[in-house]
Formats: structure tokens, sequence, C-alpha cells
């Protein structure tokens, strides 16, 4: 029997929050996000990961103590994720996606040898029962300590658990340019339809997407490099508040955006 492809969907922040706004969720996008993974479920891919960034929850919570060394920090950061997983969760189960929450920071650790660690049996049973495992970018513990753990770095790592993958970032932007679009005149702009982690410095990443705490799109890049393996078999970064593209890549089907090559 072939092994089935499984599809790892991350949803930045930006696309699930008003980043400009403490702690507001697009509500809207939320619930049509879920119908079209709904949709995608009931039709052509029951292998879905999920993942999705902090938004207005995580990175303002972050920026209000200035790092998460402290006890306070770490119980609030959880905290709003939490809060904010539950609200994804709940929508997808509002379509009848059967969905369940998973704490990022009860399965994964870092090492001495800046290794990230991962216990992901649950993962894996959850995929083969074809339950959607719900992550987020959360604080995690390491040896230096607590640390955030980026959604971008956890779809990347999840990557070498599931062979054969995609990966696919739902962003709040068209895809990667090779030069920021300017405030204004952002139709003028376009992405690039391939983007090379070989040749990532003919890429000017100032101002591209959101400002966050975890790096932006040129993190998301860089952890490429770190986790390529040859299971990848694609990597897409596409607007996931466009309507109908989350479903058209969760089905395979051709969808706007730019590809990531080694």
């Amino acid at each position: 029997m072939a092994i089935q492809l499984t599809n790892i969907l991350k949803l930045g922040g930006s696309v699930i929050t008003n980043k400009q706004e403490h702690y507001s969720v697009r509500y809207s996008d939320v619930y049509r996000i879920a119908l079209e993974i709904s949709l995608a479920y009931n039709k052509c891919s029951k292998r879905v990961v999920l993942v999705h960034g902090g938004g207005s929850f995580g990175h303002h919570t972050v920026a209000t103590y200035g790092d998460v060394k402290s006890s306070e920090a770490i119980s609030q950061v959880v905290y709003f994720m939490r809060e904010l997983n539950m609200i994804i969760v709940d929508a997808l189960h509002a379509y009848g996606v059967p969905a369940i929450p998973i704490d990022t920071h009860a399965i994964f650790y870092r090492t001495s040898e800046n290794d990230l660690q991962c216990f992901c049996k649950p993962l894996e049973e959850a995929i083969e029962k074809s339950v959607i495992p719900v992550l987020y970018g959360d604080i995690i513990f390491s040896y230096r300590g607590p640390e955030v753990l980026s959604g971008d770095e956890i779809a990347w790592k999840l990557s070498t658990l599931f062979k054969p993958c995609k990966l696919l970032f739902a962003s709040d932007v068209d895809g990667v340019y090779e030069k920021p679009p300017i405030e204004g005149i952002e139709r003028k702009a376009k992405p690039l339809d391939i983007v090379r982690l070989s040749n990532l410095e003919a890429v000017e990443f100032s101002f591209q997407g959101r400002t966050d705490v975890t790096g932006g799109m040129k993190a998301k890049l860089l952890h490429g490099l770190r986790y390529w393996h040859s299971g990848i078999a694609e990597v897409l970064i596409f607007n996931g508040l466009k309507k109908g593209l989350i479903y058209k890549a969760l089905c395979g089907k051709p969808t706007p955006g730019t590809r990531v090559t080694l």
C-alpha cells in the first residue's frame, strides 16, 4: 500500500487575528478557513496537521513582558495561546472536523545541541485515526530555559516526521517578494513563483509581512535550510485571506503563491 501524503498547514497569526488590535480574532476568516478545511477533509485530505501562529495573542503578550523568562510571562503566554487554540478548534468542530488541541509546550523540548525534540507519537496515532491535531506557536522549555517556539519551526520540524508531506504556509500576503511591496502600491509588486533556499540573498526581506517576535518571512525560509529533506513533496507560501485558496492547497489544486525549493 502506498504511503499517504500528509498536509501540514500553518496558519499565520496575521491570518487568524488582527495584529493591530490586542487579542482580536478575525472570526469571519477563522470560520471561513474552518469551512474550507472541512470541505478538503471530506473530499480529498484526511491526513492534516494544523499549526497556527500567535498573532495578536502570543506576540503582544511576549512583547508586554519583554521576554519569557519570568514565571508570570510563561503562564500568561500559555494561557492566551491556549485560548486562541481553542477558538480555532471550536470553529473546526462547528463544521464537523474532528480536530483536537495539542499543547505545544507539553511535547517539545530543545536540547543543549539545539535539537528540537518532540514526543510526537500521539500526533502519529491521531493522524492514523483521521483526527486533525492542532498545534500552535508557544513557550517551550529548553536547556537554556523557557523560549518561544514559532509555528513555522513546528511545521518544518513535523515535516521530518510525516513523510511524504506537503508544507503549506497560509500568510496574509500573496507569497515571497523579491523586494517588499511599498504601501499604497502593493498591486504593482508581484510575488516570486519560486524562491530557492540556496539563494536567499537575492531576496530583500525588510517589511515582508508583519513584524513579529519570531522573525517573519525570513525566519520561515531559514528554518527550511535546517529541516529540508527528500520527503517534502511541496512547500507553498500563499495568501490564506483569499477565499478558497486553503481548500485548493489542501486538495492539490493549482494555487497561486510562491513555491520553495532547495
